[in-house]
């Protein structure tokens, strides 16, 4: 029987790895093989893996992202897809382990390098269906 219906409690897992190089260098993939395919054969990597859990985003979650990423104006309309990926991770997010400190601030989240932003937003535009929740 399929569920209409979001529960409170209901959360997805966002999984990825990065890889290091000896000068700092990230490379991030969602699986093995999408990261081996950046990766370049005459390095050295160091690999980790990483997961974060959030919360499936039900209709009004949705609502509440379309209203703080879009503004109207008498000239039109403007978004900002990198601030609506934003907001969706923070919005979102309950757990991770990409640091030692349990609490996850905007902060932390406006640190993240472009590499991880970028699949953590695309992994979870194909978890719910679309950038926007």
């Amino acid at each position: 029987m399929q569920n209409l219906f979001i529960e409170e409690d209901e959360t997805f897992d966002v999984k990825f790895k990065v890889a290091t190089d000896e000068n700092g260098i990230i490379l991030c993939g969602s699986d093995e093989k999408s990261l081996k395919a950046k990766i370049n054969k005459n390095k050295k990597y160091e690999i980790k893996d990483y997961k974060i859990t959030f919360a499936r985003p039900s209709f009004g979650d949705s609502i509440e992202l379309h209203d703080s990423i879009f503004s109207a104006s008498r000239t039109g309309i403007s978004f900002n897809p990198l601030e609506a990926r934003y907001k969706k991770i923070f919005s979102l997010v309950k757990s991770w382990n990409l640091t030692e400190d349990e609490k996850i601030t905007e902060e932390i989240i406006k640190k993240l390098h472009p590499s991880v932003a970028n699949t953590i937003g695309e992994q979870m535009d194909l978890e719910t269906g679309d950038m926007l929740g």
